[in-house]
């Protein structure tokens, strides 16, 4: 069965720009994965498969933290023009959501500022941290009022965490388990610096269902001294269903910040088209949900965000 008609927030590209940078320093298997074969063609046939009408890319893990910081800027910045080109070329289907060399505060500003100014883009892709600096890290509080100043989408993901612990699940992949705690461990921090309060015009929308900060809810809740509003703060966040939101994510984020706040996502190329399809049929057919909500989920939410 084919799955509902859907706009996805959640996928990503690899430009030949990227590619050349992972093979010029190496990188083979970021997060203990394969880096995966990609071209716009076939985001276009899976998009058409899986009844995807309309896609925000952004660049994935390992983004640009391997890469030396006299180049980072240069190739943070071709980059998002060649994205900029893909959505260009197709406009009613691809919105990108460009990079930014962080944690360089001055030159992340200025692509901010590039990419407004002279690029087709929809919004921002950041990472959990960036060479050890967490969203929420004061030091990027210049790039957060440069993003708030001008209302931007801004969606996280996550990358292998700044400490990996040794001889400790040493050899399984990355985003199994360490993804969504490192997600956590972001939004946490956004928390607790009060980023969500302080640049109330970024419309930020969190990845994998906000992995585990979203079924930790009562445990964060209940302070341990620390007085964090966790619920109040998850209602200012977006959260899409890419991963394995069934059932429990969902639920939680039905109750905690309601159908409004909730957007479509798949992460392709990672999952095959075979688990693209099965992905929209579980969540078409998992009961949680009203047709009504599901359209409001699947397009509404999506086309405010990227202002369709």
């Amino acid at each position: 069965m084919r799955p509902s008609e859907r706009i996805d927030m959640h996928s990503h590209y690899f430009p030949q720009k990227y590619y050349g940078l992972l093979e010029r320093y190496g990188i083979t298997h970021p997060d203990n994965v394969y880096v995966p074969r990609w071209s716009l063609q076939d985001q276009l046939d899976r998009m058409e498969k899986t009844n995807i009408i309309y896609t925000a890319l952004s660049i994935t893990s390992p983004f640009f933290s391997f890469v030396d910081p006299p180049e980072l800027a240069r190739a943070v910045r071709e980059c998002n023009e060649e994205g900029s080109e893909m959505a260009g070329d197709h406009p009613d289907r691809i919105g990108l959501l460009a990079s930014l060399p962080l944690p360089d505060v001055q030159a992340s500003i200025d692509e901010i500022r590039y990419c407004t100014e002279h690029l087709n883009v929809k919004g921002f892709a950041l990472p959990t941290h960036a060479n050890g600096v967490y969203m929420g890290n004061p030091v990027l509080d210049p790039v957060m009022q440069a993003l708030d100043d001008i209302g931007a989408l801004v969606t996280l993901h996550p990358t292998s965490p700044a400490l990996v612990i040794e001889n400790v699940n040493e050899t399984l992949p990355i985003p199994l388990f360490e993804f969504y705690v490192d997600t956590a461990r972001a939004m946490l921090n956004m928390v607790y610096r009060k980023v969500f309060d302080r640049f109330p015009n970024i419309r930020f929308v969190m990845p994998h269902a906000g992995g585990c900060f979203t079924v930790m809810t009562e445990r964060l809740s209940s302070g341990a001294g620390a007085a964090l509003d966790i619920k109040g703060n998850m209602k200012k966040m977006y959260f899409d269903l890419a991963g394995n939101p069934l059932p429990l994510h969902l639920q939680v984020l039905l109750e905690t910040v309601g159908i409004d706040r909730i957007v479509y996502g798949v992460d392709f190329p990672y999952p095959s088209l075979e688990a693209g399809l099965e992905h929209g049929n579980e969540i078409d057919s998992c009961g949680l949900i009203t047709d009504e909500q599901r359209k409001t989920i699947y397009l509404d939410n999506a086309r405010k965000l990227l202002r369709l």
